[in-house]
């Protein structure tokens, strides 16, 4: 059964939070009705409730995208693809998972129950990564009635946290969604190529240099000329050793590190803007947020607030 919002939403916003190109088509004769809804999680979007859309038209999305069957009878879809439209049953507690970037087609009169999930492929693969210098999108494939109560299990805890306003923390969101990935990447993930091993990339030795110098530095103006002369190496070569090494340019890297530092400190009791930004090696408040919302999909200061002491 469907908890009901303490502070009931005006509108379902999380499709047209992902979505990027396509249409989508809603009932006129359905409202939607929202029962939960977390939209200010970085990089995780959440909503239940019942639903209005009747379809989608080449719809593409920018995160991966879960929606699990609440109801207590199975969900029909009919998905557009190489030759016509073909049906696919969703049973009630499972999931199906479109993947992000992969454009879809589909119809559904339905006014199921659900509960949906959104997840950003890159803050998925940070969290799922084994170290920080290792972060690739996680890569998931269309995948219909996945029956998996643990995936279920995940997602309601999520639905809980949202209900309850996050009482525990977004630690707790990054623990569960975790989770949530690996048995998404059991049950829906691509097979990756084993990458070629290309020689040319930084020493053991110089690795460890630059990323002590990054660690120590960080809140200060290091370009890849400066990083380059640590090592002694030109700034082109270094910076292709670099991303042969670390899996991205240096200004990616840095700019990674930058903005998961300064997402810890936004949960310190008593965190300041200006300050964080300084502290983090942004040239102001205003560069510190606009590069912060277009990573999480949330400014600073409405993290802080949920921080707040």
């Amino acid at each position: 059964m469907l908890t009901p919002l303490k502070e009931p939403a005006t509108q379902s916003v999380l499709l047209q939070s992902i979505i990027s190109g396509g249409r989508l088509t809603r009932r006129d004769s359905m409202p939607a009705v929202l029962t939960s809804q977390a939209l200010d999680w970085p990089g995780v979007l959440l909503e239940a409730g019942k639903n209005d859309v009747a379809a989608v038209d080449d719809v593409v999305g920018d995160q991966h995208y879960l929606s699990l069957n609440l109801d207590t009878k199975p969900l029909t879809l009919e998905v557009k693809g190489a030759t016509g439209f073909k049906q696919f049953t969703i049973p009630p507690l499972s999931v199906w998972v479109s993947p992000g970037l992969d454009p879809l087609t589909l119809r559904l009169n339905s006014a199921l129950s659900y509960l949906r999930v959104s997840i950003d492929a890159l803050h998925l693969g940070r969290l799922m990564g084994p170290s920080p210098d290792q972060v690739q999108p996680v890569r998931l494939r269309r995948t219909y009635g996945v029956a998996a109560p643990q995936i279920a299990r995940l997602m309601m805890t999520l639905k809980d946290e949202a209900d309850n306003r996050n009482p525990r923390g977004l630690a707790v969101v990054e623990a569960v969604t975790t989770a949530l990935g690996h048995l998404l990447v059991r049950h829906a993930g691509v097979e990756r190529e084993r990458p070629l091993r290309v020689r040319g990339g930084l020493s053991g030795v110089a690795r460890r240099r630059v990323l002590e110098m990054i660690d120590a530095r960080l809140d200060a103006r290091l370009t890849v000329e400066m990083l380059a002369r640590e090592v002694g190496l030109s700034p082109a070569h270094f910076a292709r050793a670099f991303k042969e090494t670390m899996g991205q340019a240096p200004h990616q890297y840095l700019l990674w590190l930058r903005l998961e530092r300064a997402r810890r400190l936004l949960e310190l009791c008593g965190a300041d803007l200006s300050g964080i930004a300084q502290r983090t090696g942004f040239a102001d408040q205003a560069h510190f947020t606009r590069l912060f919302k277009r990573a999480y999909r949330i400014t600073p200061g409405a993290l802080m607030r949920q921080w707040q002491c």
